[in-house]
Parts: structure tokens; sequence; C-alpha cells
């Protein structure tokens, strides 16, 4: 069956479909297939017959459904990984583009198991990592040999990051007793089932004899007869060689410190033992040795894919992994044995941040991350097995091994032209998201710390719902909308690269291109289908309601004739006559009616209330002009109260200023009758000096007249100050107030 060639949008949805041994269930999720030359893109999500809520029929598209029969292989050719991987190796002489593969869907719906596999087959993180190594390892850059190589490395990084050559890593890890790992939560990974085999995924095939490469987990295994046998040699032999080159060219590493945090190696090797039973993502490993490689899964086997690279160039591989856990970044790479002696719950964890670095002012990193370098397929799986060991995982109702936090796996490859004078390393990052699954309380029976950490991984995949229904009305509008990303760190992480970014000015747009990523939707045609429902609604790239649940009354009289007619000539219905149709009609007919007479009555009663509404308008209109007349008239009565009241002020004003001149007048004349009386004592004394000619006795007589009337003039004046310091407005006031007058007081009487 041909595939159709992926869209040209940035984000791609595919849909996987996973198997199911639930036989108490009954299937809601139908595969349409409309072109047999092309694989299904459509699907029919029809709600349970006990729903109660009589909800519609729905149909939504992806770029491509993979059904529950797909292995991991198909998974990994036909959803675009290929292609995605070869973007960001970068054509020849040009620059790599970003990559991001994510996968969402509810919790137990088959996540992990694509992305990580299980313990007999490999995810699509695996087989890209392989992918990658097989197309890339002979130009891959040999820092072990060139200290100049791995200075460079440090040098181009904008991250503000710490990097490690993988020996180095994992010998600080391994080489010696360390304290267990920090990032396990009450139920750790080693107590429960693989990573990848969520509780489930295990069903019986229905040909037992053919087991798929791949596909999920069945009750029959592989073969390993024949061609398939030397394949998986083959993929073994390359996989994991001979650990005496891993164990001799330690001792030739170089020591290049990060600008911004160091680590100083230590003075031993990695010993990989054989006695130890563990596997990949299965049984928790010690951390005194890493884990055996030989259990590591090796199928399916990829040596037949191709992937173009450029061979003028030479690669660097450099590795990391962190988690959002509770909407806060943190890095699975950190050294557990950094704190030795301290239990899980006491060992600290610091969050990183999501931000512009001096080095990448226009495009945001998390900053102050732990990268390692890696050489090989097989330091890259052990970096790998150390990341997943420090991740949040917990046992709930729904998954017995859930994880409680998004775990972003970052490979960056560093590119640059080979020749004697080798030019400046660019950078391209190819991002492999397992998204924590969407959960119900009442389901996963959560309570305490981890009923929080399923409110924040619920509140990140709705915000991430957002964005990508968004994303899908933009893909059709003429008006593209603004994504509003930067709600929660785990969108902004996912859509930060998906635009062009913009220099500091803002006027020109950076060369980088924007990312290009696929999202796999991972859905259960068994399981609840309540939380699947709401996944694919946001998700899927279109979505059209066919089937209306809920018919109308119109509908439904006539759905009831046509069934009569049809009951006419079954012999269950007892109806064989004519007038058992001319009754149906009768009553159809009476029906129609009695809805005729409603809708009569019903727009009698909407005149009625348009009348009422008209009168309520003109009534409130009265008495609105009604409040402004009275607003007139008691302006008016208040104008003429204040006229009056400032007519009686001046009145009062007035009469007292005639006192005060009253009082004026009668104090002069008092002085001047004072002053007469002098001037008629000096006369008189005069006269008698006159008559009696000049006596001594006459001139003592003078002398005590002169100065009794210096007395007198002293105590005159003390008087008008006295007089003139008791007086006072309110006195005035008092004076005015027993004081009687005639007259309006207007000053028009003289």
């Amino acid at each position: 069956m041909d595939v159709k060639p992926p869209s040209s949008a940035l984000f791609d949805v595919y849909l996987r479909l996973r198997p199911s041994n639930s036989i108490d269930r009954d299937r809601f999720l139908d595969v349409e297939h409309l072109d047999p030359a092309y694989a299904p893109t459509h699907i029919t999500i029809r709600p349970p017959a006990n729903d109660n809520r009589k909800r519609a029929i729905e149909k939504f598209a992806f770029t491509r459904v993979f059904e529950e029969h797909a292995g991991q292989r198909e998974l990994f050719e036909q959803c675009g990984a290929v292609n995605l991987l070869e973007g960001v190796l970068g054509a020849k002489g040009r620059e790599g583009r970003d990559g991001l593969l994510a996968t969402l869907g509810v919790t137990g719906s088959g996540k992990s198991h694509t992305i990580l596999g299980s313990r007999s087959h490999r995810g699509v993180l695996q087989l890209t990592l392989d992918l990658l190594f097989q197309h890339t390892g002979p130009r891959l850059v040999d820092i072990d040999t060139s200290l100049t190589a791995f200075q460079s490395l440090c040098a181009a990084d904008v991250a503000e990051s710490q990097l490690l050559p993988a020996a180095a890593f994992l010998d600080s890890l391994y080489a010696d007793n360390g304290a267990p790992s920090r990032g396990a939560t009450p139920a750790p990974r080693g107590a429960t089932p693989a990573r990848g085999a969520t509780p489930g995924l295990v069903c019986k095939s229905p040909t037992p004899n053919l087991c798929i490469p791949g596909a999920f987990p069945t009750s029959v295994e592989p073969s390993s007869k024949g061609e398939e046998k030397g394949r998986s040699g083959a993929v073994f032999d390359r996989l994991y060689p001979s650990l005496a080159k891993y164990q001799s060219r330690l001792s030739r590493i170089p020591l290049c410190p990060p600008k911004h945090n160091t680590l100083q190696p230590r003075n031993s090797y990695a010993m990989l033992t054989s006695h130890q039973d563990t596997s990949f993502l299965s049984a928790p490993i010690s951390r005194r040795n890493a884990p055996r490689m030989s259990n590591l899964p090796t199928y399916p086997p990829i040596d037949d894919i191709l992937v173009n690279v450029d061979n003028t160039a030479e690669y660097a591989l450099v590795v990391s992994m962190y988690e959002v856990h509770n909407d806060r970044i943190f890095d699975l790479l950190s050294s557990p044995s950094s704190f030795p002696g301290r239990t899980q719950q006491q060992k600290p964890r610091r969050a990183l941040l999501f931000k512009s670095t001096e080095q990448s002012p226009d495009r945001k990193v998390v900053a102050g991350l732990r990268k390692v370098v890696c050489s090989d397929l097989e330091e890259a799986l052990l970096v790998l097995e150390t990341g997943l060991q420090e991740r949040r995982t917990a046992g709930t109702g729904s998954n017995a091994s859930s994880s409680r936090s998004h775990g972003f796996f970052c490979i960056e490859v560093k590119k640059r032209h080979r020749s004697s004078l080798p030019g400046p390393w660019s950078s391209s990052t190819l991002t492999i998201v397992d998204l924590a699954g969407s959960e119900r309380a009442r389901t996963a029976k959560t309570a305490g710390a981890t009923l929080a950490e399923a409110g924040k991984i619920n509140e990140s995949l709705m915000y991430l719902g957002q964005c990508m229904q968004m994303q899908s009305d933009n893909a059709t509008a003429t008006t593209p909308n603004l994504v509003p990303y930067r709600q929660c760190k785990l969108t902004e992480l996912l859509f930060s690269n998906s635009f062009a970014h913009h220099t500091q000015g803002g006027s020109q747009a950076t060369t980088k291109a924007p990312q290009k990523a696929i999202m796999i939707v991972t859905a259960d045609p068994l399981g609840d289908f309540n939380a699947t429902s709401q996944i694919l609604r946001y998700s899927a790239l279109a979505r059209e309601v066919t089937v209306p649940r809920i018919p109308s009354v119109t509908s439904t009289i006539i759905s009831g004739g046509v069934a009569g007619v049809k009951g006419s000539y079954s012999p269950g219905s007892g109806r064989t006559t004519p007038s058992a149709l001319t009754e149906e009609l009768e009553a159809a007919l009476a029906e129609i009616a009695r809805l005729r007479g409603e809708l009569e009555i019903t727009q009698f009663k909407l005149e009625e209330e348009t009348h009422r509404r008209l009168a309520t308008e003109v009534s409130w209109k009265v008495a609105e002009s009604r409040i402004e007349e009275v607003e007139a008239e008691v302006r008016e009565e208040v104008w003429g109260e204040m006229e009056e009241q400032m007519a009686l002020e001046q009145r009062r004003w007035r009469a007292a200023r005639d006192e005060e001149e009253e009082a004026r007048e009668e104090h002069l004349d008092k002085k001047v009758e004072i002053l007469a009386r002098g001037i008629e004592v000096w006369e008189e004394g005069e006269g008698d000096k006159e008559n009696v000619g000049g006596g001594v006795g006459d001139d003592e007589r003078v002398l005590e007249l002169a100065d009794e009337n210096v007395k007198l003039r002293e105590r005159l004046a003390m008087a008008e100050r006295e007089k003139e310091g008791m007086r006072s407005p309110s006195k005035k006031m008092r004076v005015l107030k027993t004081r009687k007058w005639e007259g309006s007081g207007m000053g028009l009487e003289n």
C-alpha cells in the first residue's frame, strides 16, 4: 500500500492504535479505508451504546493512521522520522534543521512503548540513535585523541552547558560506590514492569504463528532461526563491540573544562560486569556497575535504511536529557554520585532556565545542562539508561509505571567542513519527547504529591492542545492567529523553535530555519472513550461531526410515519389494512395542528410582550422628562431662597455699618466737647490774670491748670485706645440684633 507524502506543515500528526485484550468493552474507534492505494488517514469514533449524553459521531483526519498490526520499524519508516533525521544532518554544504518528535496520549496507551520500546523490541529513540551512528560513525570527530576538537566543541556551545566526553561521564558514575538514584519516586522503576511494557500491552495475537518485528509485545516471541538470527547477530556485533577499546582510550581523554561549570573525571574507568542481571528500562541498576549491554534489545534491524549524509563534513554527536516536572526543568544527567550519603528525598535538584544567553540572544535554550559527547552507539545507550533512571515515575491505578514528568532526549548534531583548517561548528538538534499521559484522578486513584503532579500534567497538556488546535486552524485561515505557546514550560519548549526568529532589532529574520515537528498520538480503541476522544479532538488535523444523535421533532414525525409504512408490510406490526395508514396520517396531521396552535399562541405572546415593551419604553421616556422638570423646579426654588438670604445678609451688614458710623461720630463729638471745655478754662485763666495784674498766685494757678489739662488729655487718649481695643464684630452683631430699623435696607433711603 502506497503512503501519501507528509504535508508541508510544521506539525505532522500521526495516530497509532495499540492492541488491547479488553473483552468487556466495545470498540468505539473505527479506521476508514477511503482509498486502497494509500494508507488510511481518517477514523470515526462512535459513543458507547450506554452513553446517556447522546453525543454525536465524530470523524477525525490525521497525516496517517497506524493500525494495531503496525510494528516499530514500519512506524519508524513511515512516520517521517528518517526524513526528519536527514533534515537534522543537513544537505551538502548546508546547516541542518532542528527536528522534534513527540508522543501524546492518555496514560497506558503505548506512548513509552513507541518511544523507548520494550525488552524485546527497540523504540523510535533507539532506532534513531542506531541509524545516526551507523551513517555518521566514519565521519565522527575523534575527541579522544584530538584536544582541539573537544575544546572547539566547548567553545561552540551556546547554552552555558557542562560538556563532557562519554568516557569521563560514565566513569564518574559507575567507577566507584555511589548512592541510589535521586530521581525515583515512591514506586521505583525496578519494582514495576518494564518501562515500555505498559500493563495490558501484551496481547494474544490473532495469528499465533505470525509475529511482526517491532510490533507491540505479544505472547509469541520472534523466531531466532535462519536469516532472522543472522541479522540479529550482525546488529549485536555492531552495537556492542569489545570493551577493550572503551577501557584503553580513557587515559587519552582530553580534559577541557566547560565555560561555566567544571567536573573533574576520576582516574579510573567504567567496569562493565557480565554477572549483573538487569535489562534496558526494567530492573534498577547498581551505581557501582554499568548495566549489561547484552540485555538491551536489538530488534528490529535497520541495516537496509539509507540516509543521505554530507561526505565533505565531519560530525560530533552531543547527548543531553532533561524533564519537565511540575512546570520546572530538571537535568537528568546530573551525577547522583555528587551527593553521597543522602537519601532520595534529601538530594537537591536545581531547576534550569529556558532563556536567551549571551551567545544565543535571539533563540532560547535550556541553560546549564550537562551534555555528553558520544563516540558510538554503546555510549549513547548507556547515557540514555542513566538518564531514564533519574526520571520521575510512580505507580497509579491506571498504570503501574506512570511517568510523572515530560521527558526530553536531545541529540545535538555538530557539523563542520572537513579540511586541514576546519571551519566553525554549526548545530542542529533532534529532540525526542516522551510526554506524560493525561489521567483522571478518579480512575488513577492519585492523592497527595502524585495528585498535584497529575494536575500539572493535565494543565500542560491542555495548553498543548490549545496550541495544536490553533496551529490546525491557522493551516486553513487567511490571517493566521498567534499561537499562545508561552503559557507553560512544555509548550514553550515544543513550539518556540517552530516559528521564524528575529534579531534583537526585529527587522531581519535569522538564517536558522524553523524546526520540523512530528506528533505521534497513541490511542486504545477499547479504552476510555472520554479521555481518548478529548485527546483526538485537539490533536487531529481536522474534525467533522457526521451524524447528529439528537433528532428534531419534525424528523421524528417523518421517521415515525416511514416506520409505520414499512411496518404495515411486516407480520409483527399488526397493521395490514389501509385504515392503519389513515390513522397514522391523521395522527401526524393532528400533531402538526397541535404544533401550529402552539406556534400561534407563541406568536400572540410575542406580540403582547412587544406591546408591553413599547409601553414600558414610553413610560420610561415620560419619567425621564418629568425628572427633568422636577429638577428645574428644585433649582428655581433653591435659587429664590438663596437670593432672600443674600438680601437679608446685606441689610444686616448695612445696619452694622450705620451703627459704627454713629458711634464714631458720637465719639468725635465728645472729644470736641472736652476740647472746648479746656479752651474755656484757659480763657478764664487769662482773664483773671489780666484783671488781677499778674500776681504770683495766679502763675501757680496757671501751672496747675496746665498740668491738669495734660493729664486729662492722657486719660482721654487712654480711654480712646481702650474703646478701640474692646470693639469687635461680635459686639457689633449683638448691637445689630437688638437694634430695630425701618426700611427695606436696599440702600435706597437716605
